[in-house]
């Protein structure tokens, strides 16, 4: 339970920290090579938006931010959201396209409050050690722990891919009326940033960070612990 619950805080400091850097998108933009992709789908595109291929990397990375920001505030700003072309704007999204990043951040604010509310068992938890009303488990325990719960992890994605489990994670989260899965062709949201490419990457994101803030506490805790037994 102290590992799930210090799981669950170390994602959402990792969440806090990746969306001040918008998620690294930049960097990613230039790995995953999104300018090539948008020029060979924003053409394409089925709703008159075919001129979005003559926008720059700025101007990307800059419309990213501004989803980024949306997201995080309640969804506010999405369906205004445009792109410029010779001192033109242009309306980004589709209505649909509105109503599902809308959905996104009704998920991130309900992900909020879950993460408020894990710091009750979590702080719970830290207390009780620090009283010394429970212990440790021994070390070979929880290398057992670490063993299974990453090789499950690592099945799940050989057998399914990462591709599969994102999906049906879409049909668990968003409302069955409620569109997630969009063509290349008919969305700008999907071309610039190449779902699910990007999502896999900020997913990466989120673990490494999260790891590398979670891991040294656990460790200060289990030492705490150990030093007052």
């Amino acid at each position: 339970m102290l590992c799930l619950s210090l799981l669950m805080f170390s994602l959402g400091l990792s969440w806090q920290v990746n969306k001040s850097v918008n998620f690294t998108y930049p960097f990613w933009y230039q790995v995953l090579d999104i300018s090539s992709h948008i020029d060979k789908y924003a053409p394409q595109n089925k709703y008159q938006k075919q001129d979005f291929v003559n926008t720059d990397a700025s101007q990307h990375q800059q419309l990213f931010a501004e989803v980024v920001v949306a997201i995080n505030n309640h969804g506010e700003g999405l369906a205004e959201m445009e792109y410029n072309l010779a001192n033109v704007d242009k309306k980004l999204f589709t209505d649909s396209e509105v109503v599902h990043l809308q959905d996104v951040s009704n998920l991130v604010d309900k992900l909020t409050w879950f993460w408020l509310i894990n710091l009750i068992p979590l702080t719970s938890l830290l207390l009780l050690y620090r009283s010394k009303k429970i212990s440790m488990p021994e070390r070979k325990l929880k290398i057992y722990a670490l063993i299974i719960s990453t090789s499950a992890l690592v099945l799940g994605f050989s057998v399914f891919g990462f591709r599969k489990i994102f999906y049906y994670l879409h049909t668990v989260v968003f409302p069955d009326n409620h569109q997630w899965f969009f063509y290349y062709q008919e969305s700008l949201m999907s071309t610039f940033m190449k779902a699910p490419d990007l999502f896999a990457a900020i997913a990466i994101n989120l673990i490494v960070v999260a790891l590398s803030m979670g891991i040294p506490l656990y460790y200060y805790i289990a030492k705490t612990n150990k030093s007052l037994t």
